[in-house]
């Protein structure tokens, strides 16, 4: 597929890009950093080089301004070199020239003595900064070389020193401009090697700050686990089981052995409201509907929710209580209400009703307060339990995932380390097969098996381009905006029309079908993949034929389709449809990626990929996608 493999290639250059300027890239940041220090030191030296000519000319020394104004068209070609990328090469034809000229400067002035030699030293510092060892080493060997020359050519008559041929001023002017350029170019690296420094350290301090963070969760977890069982264990003398609604049922049956109620209810405080939570005898409207209140001034059991009074005890409620007049309250004569409270805070209430006036009395109200502690250490206990089962639950899914995950690359790792394999052995096998072909002097069969081997070498190169592709996918993402299918459609169409034109395969898109949600660039390649899949196995058909359109929804998603009328997939093959590098016609074009790719993509979006096919009729890709960026979310966090 055309568009994959151009994807491929540019991805492959990008690699060896980041390969090359790896050293570089550790000190100075990413490329655009490194082009940007470059630049300012080619401008720098360019400024350098026409100060220079200028203070030549000035103190008429003309030969040695124009050869500073000629010695600028080779620091114009580093430009070209950095716009390439290639670093290394422009350190080395700046350090060169600059050495170089100022050695033809010196020869032609002071000799040894001339103020260009402070240069010397400067271009050594700078081009250490950016270079390898290696090219340092060659740089310091030209430097002495050029230094001999100054010193024994001048000895040995090899050359006359001109003398000083400008006055101090000019020497202090170029002394000046050398030192100055030095400092800015020597700030310039500094600064940005200090700033990607600090850099590191930022990202190297989050990500053990992360490190740190996911410790205490986990330490957390572990005490919690510890802290519930140890909690559970102790108050097995209260309650024989954790499970909430039991642990109410119980407290209240102990408490009727003590108290006579005629029905009762336990409560949630959550914010302003009070929520029923459980009970006993109670009418079936608190067991029909979500009862709730709230804890306002209408409320009778405010002053216990509050904590204002430590029990409520009413023997005649009907008559002082406003609240009590309706349903569901209008049994109840006598009422004794008791806060529930865990480390201080209340956050809850038990409420005791008696039919009769005078049912409840202070000894009664004494005992409800002492069972109302262990209630709320048995409910919080509960909630403790049922939260850490909640965990431990999803810790539960979590390994199970990964397990499956661990499965799915082993099988990854063996089908990939397969068939990369195979095009090793054709390359290892034809190789042998060159030496006899030049012992033999057998052109034709050479050339054949190098054919065999640029084969093996493409196909290689097209399988690990295609799997560097899928690991992309999800990690690596265009924006998502809202898309018109039809667009997506009509991109693919164009994409894939020199294999539609030469099958002579018509496509119908249905009309109006809806926008979709999503990574334009992602989406398009899944129409591709499936629309050249489709002219792939079109087989001999007469009238080849693709159809794209919508066909209803699922989990309020549309489902699109993607039909063809070609050689269709046997019942007992379309669970392998979507398997990487799983070809279901070894004969055919193409590595078994596609599909993969195409599942992968519809996932990361949130949506399914199914298949429909029956042998000799065709088949029919089915896929959901979300029509808005909440859909995309909620599903993608689900998938």
């Amino acid at each position: 597929m055309v568009v994959k493999i151009k994807g491929t290639k540019t991805m492959t250059a990008t690699g060896a890009q980041t390969r090359k300027t790896l050293p570089l890239g550790e000190i100075y940041g990413d490329i655009n950093n490194i082009k940007n220090v470059f630049r300012w030191c080619l401008t720098l030296v360019i400024m350098a080089m026409i100060a220079g000519s200028v203070i030549g000319y000035i103190s008429g020394n003309v030969s040695s301004s124009n050869l500073l104004l000629t010695g600028i068209l080779p620091v114009l070609t580093g430009y070209y070199l950095v716009s390439r990328e290639n670093f290394e090469m422009t350190a080395v034809l700046l350090s060169v020239e600059l050495i170089l000229l100022n050695t033809i400067l010196a020869t032609r002035g002071a000799g040894i003595h001339h103020v260009t030699m402070l240069a010397f030293p400067a271009i050594l510092i700078i081009a250490s900064l950016v270079t390898k060892r290696q090219t340092m080493i060659f740089l310091t060997i030209l430097t002495l070389a050029c230094l001999v020359w100054l010193v024994f050519g001048e000895i040995h008559g090899l050359y006359a020193p001109a003398g000083i041929i400008h006055g101090a001023a000019a020497s202090f002017y170029l002394a000046s401009i050398i030192v100055v350029i030095t400092a800015i170019m020597a700030r310039v690296l500094s600064e940005t090697l200090f700033r990607n420094s600090l850099q590191i350290q930022r990202e190297l301090a989050e990500r053990k700050l992360t490190e740190g963070k996911m410790e205490s969760l986990i330490h957390e977890l572990e005490a919690r686990n510890a802290e519930s069982e140890t909690l559970r264990e102790s108050l097995a003398s209260l309650v024989s089981t954790v499970e909430f609604a039991e642990i109410i049922q119980k407290i209240l049956e102990q408490i009727k052995r003590v108290i006579p109620y005629d029905s009762a209810s336990v409560w949630r405080v959550e914010g302003d409201i009070q929520k029923f939570i459980g009970g006993r005898d109670l009418p079936e409207m608190f067991w029909d509907a979500n009862v709730e209140f709230a804890t306002d001034e209408t409320n009778s059991a405010l002053p216990i929710l509050t904590g204002e009074a430590p029990f409520i005890l009413n023997n005649n409620v009907q008559e002082e209580l406003m609240d009590f007049k309706e349903e569901p309250h209008s049994y109840i004569n006598s009422w004794l209400a008791i806060p529930l409270k865990t480390r201080g805070k209340i956050i809850g209430a038990i409420m005791l009703d008696g039919k009769k006036k005078g049912q409840f009395t202070g000894h009664h109200a004494e005992l409800a307060v002492m069972f109302a502690n262990q209630v709320a250490i048995a409910l919080e206990n509960s909630r403790l339990f049922n939260d850490l089962q909640n965990e431990l639950r999803m810790r539960g899914e979590l390994i199970r995932e990964l397990e499956a995950k661990n499965a799915e690359l082993e099988r990854f790792t063996y089908t990939v380390s397969h068939d990369l394999k195979s095009p090793l052995v054709t390359i290892n096998g034809f190789l042998g097969y060159l030496e006899a072909d030049i012992a033999s002097n057998n052109i034709a069969r050479f050339r054949h098996d190098c054919q065999r081997i640029k084969d093996a070498v493409v196909k290689m190169h097209t399988l690990l381009g295609e799997l560097l592709d899928l690991s992309r996918i999800g990690r690596i993402a265009n924006p998502s905006q809202m898309i018109p299918f039809e667009t997506l459609v009509h991109d693919a169409v164009d994409m894939v029309h020199g294999q539609l034109a030469a099958r002579g395969i018509t496509v119908d898109i249905q009309p109006n079908l809806p926008a979709v949600y999503g990574d334009k660039q992602r989406l398009t390649e899944v129409l591709q993949n499936l629309m050249d899949n489709a002219a792939k196995f079109m087989g001999d058909q007469s009238d080849p034929r693709i159809e794209v359109g919508q066909d209803g929804e699922e989990n309020g998603l549309p489902i699109f389709f993607v039909r063809d009328n070609g050689i269709g997939i046997p019942l007992e093959l379309q669970g392998r449809v979507f398997d990487l590098f799983d070809k279901l016609n070894p004969e055919s074009d193409g590595s078994g990626v596609g599909l993969a790719i195409v599942k992968r993509i519809i996932e990361v979006h949130g949506g399914r990929i199914w298949v429909r096919s029956e042998a000799g009729k065709g088949s029919a890709f089915l896929f959901t996608l979300p029509r808005e960026e909440s859909q995309s979310k909620s599903q993608g966090d689900s998938a």
